[in-house]
């Protein structure tokens, strides 16, 4: 088996394990369920499911890590004479589009992730690695440390609030429209390098 095969199948394993442990969840409640019932809905020992997801948790956030490895590459991709703050939001699309084509499941894992507390304290870890991601991108467009550090911290944090409306105003709100309007809030006068 060729290391890209094996790469894809062990991609396969973990959304299938993801996505099993997310429906557990959503029915029973995140604390409610253990990873040995986890473990057997997806047909794997307990043994097995540690090698995949090291924590419970990382079975709601280990999928969305890789997400902000696709927005550093987004921010990465755009022209180079595009102001930072502009090529932040258009490369927002990476993490909108599992909002818009799965509505109900990203609602769900919203709920999940505002209603758990150890799942509120993940959520900060991955905003960090995603944070560091977002920055990295930034700098090697010649933006300054600062400035790409305060630009990604703000950008998440308007998705963040995104989110929370979103939530809030129920599916018919259309988290684009929520993005470009929240994205606008904070718009520098002057968005260079």
């Amino acid at each position: 088996m060729t290391e890209g095969l094996r790469a894809r199948a062990r991609l396969a394993m973990r959304t299938e394990i993801a996505e099993t442990a997310f429906a557990l969840f959503v029915e029973r409640g995140f604390e409610q369920t253990t990873v040995d019932e986890i473990a057997e809905a997806a047909g794997l020992s307990r043994r097995s499911f540690f090698r995949y997801f090291p924590t419970k948790e990382d079975t709601v956030f280990g999928l969305l890590y890789d997400l902000g490895e696709e927005l550093a590459a987004a921010v990465a991709a755009r022209p180079a004479s595009e102001p930072p703050w502009t090529a932040l939001r258009t490369a927002c699309a990476v993490l909108l589009a599992p909002m818009l084509h799965r509505t109900d499941e990203a609602m769900a894992l919203l709920r999940l992730i505002n209603e758990t507390p150890s799942l509120r304290a993940r959520h900060q870890d991955k905003q960090d690695r995603w944070r560091k991601l977002l920055t990295d991108a930034l700098q090697a467009r010649s933006v300054s440390a600062l400035k790409a550090d305060v630009l990604a911290s703000t950008a998440l944090a308007v998705f963040d609030v995104v989110c929370r409306h979103w939530l809030a105003a129920g599916p018919t709100v259309e988290p684009n429209k929520l993005m470009d309007e929240a994205f606008a809030v904070l718009a520098p006068t002057r968005d260079s390098a």
